[in-house]
Formats: C-alpha cells, structure tokens, sequence
C-alpha cells in the first residue's frame, strides 16, 4: 500500500499571519469519472495546526458509500453506508434494502458501482487521509442497473481559506487562490507558499497554481466513459 505526502513550507511570520486572521488548510483529490460529479472537502487542517513544514499524508486505502443526499454545492454529503473497499472491486447496490456490497467484479484501478436498486442515489469513494478516511468526491447514479466506475488519481489541491467548511461539504468553486499538485510517478512532493506570492515549487511543473472562484469540477474530475457503459451493459 503506498504512502503518499505532500510537505509545504511557511515562513514563521507567515504562519503566525494566517494563524492570526483565522486561515485553515484545505484538501480536495483528484478523480476519473463520468456524469455530474462534484468534489468534497477530503481534509480541512484547522488554524493551531498549521506549521512552518506542514505535511499531509494519504494512503491508497479506500472505501466506498452510498447515500440518499442530493448533490449540491455546500451541501454535506451525508453517508447511509459505508463500506471498505479496494482498487478493482465492485460495489453492488442491493435491490430493495439500498444496502451495499463489495465484489472483485470491477474494474482495475478504479471503484466501480452498480445500482440494482429502484431509486437513484449519490456514491463516491474516501480515501485515508491524515490518518482518517474521509469522502473525496459525489456522483449521482440512477437505479436499475446503472453504473458509475470513479478512478483515483494523484493529483491533489491545496487551497488556504478563512471560510468554516466541514469535509464531505461539495466544493465546485474555489474558496480562495490555490494549488493543483501532480503526484503522478511520484510518492512525495516539498513546496512552499508565501501569503504574497502564493504557491511554489522551485520551477517543478507538476505544480499550477489558481485562482479563487476557479471550477473545482473542472479542475479536479476527469472524464471518462468506456467502463462504465460496458458494467451496465454486463449486468442487463
């Protein structure tokens, strides 16, 4: 199971600056899907944990969930479950009870979901986090057989704001200015930000910075399709 961190330094005064006027740190992750999909707050580092060398450490362990909230931005994602599940495998939808099991039928590098239930519902993955597994991203899904497969990639944002925003909130706008970090090929990266000059990475382009009000959705899910017609086309 690899582990992945991302450390960014701050100046001292810096850190005492955004400790000061009530800044916290918050995560998004990266994934590949199709339809309507939003992303969520994974991680929110509060103001007293901020630190010169601030690091977050993720791992590639997963769940799964299903839940009966409607999609919406700044509404929480409330989970009616959840369950553990695993790169490769397939969560199933029970008919009639909304209940939810995990198969090895799914796709390689991805979580794939069927609904055999009669109703739609919104379903997503959580990854562990700074040693907690929180939802990272929101897709509708309808009933009778649809499908939805959500792969995880390694790509991360970072984005310092003063708003109070719980994880598991959908995110489409972003809160403040950011930065959208390329993990690919790599299991760590070291950056630095200043609150003038923003987000650094010593010249590395796996680093691009952007601005607030940037589409969250448009930055952070990828579009994909072929899987997840061939699942609904297998299961009718």
């Amino acid at each position: 199971m690899a582990t992945f961190t991302t450390t960014i330094n701050i100046s001292a005064a810096d850190v005492k600056i955004l400790k000061d006027q009530g800044y916290s740190l918050y995560g998004f992750k990266s994934v590949a899907a199709t339809g309507d999909g939003s992303p969520t707050v994974w991680f929110n580092l509060p103001t007293e944990k901020l630190l010169g060398k601030t690091k977050i450490t993720w791992e590639e362990e997963f769940q799964a969930y299903n839940s009966t909230t409607t999609i919406a931005p700044k509404t929480k994602i409330e989970a009616s479950n959840t369950i553990a599940t695993d790169l490769g495998q397939l969560v199933t939808i029970e008919k009639g009870s909304g209940n939810i099991e995990s198969s090895t039928d799914g796709y390689d590098g991805a979580v794939s979901f069927l609904n055999k239930d009669t109703q739609q519902f919104t379903v997503g993955i959580n990854q562990l986090v700074n040693g907690k597994s929180n939802i990272l991203c929101a897709f509708p899904i309808l009933g009778a057989g649809s499908s939805r497969v959500i792969t995880p990639i390694t790509k991360i944002a970072l984005i310092f704001s003063t708003e109070q925003i719980v994880t598991a909130t959908v995110i489409t706008k972003a809160m403040s200015a950011g930065a959208f970090i390329n993990l690919t090929g790599v299991t760590s990266r070291e950056t630095s930000y200043s609150i003038d000059s923003g987000w650094d990475a010593g010249g590395g382009t796996w680093l691009k910075s952007f601005d607030a009000f940037t589409d969250l959705k448009k930055l952070l899910i990828e579009n994909t399709s072929r899987d997840e017609k061939a699942l609904s086309d297998k299961n009718k």
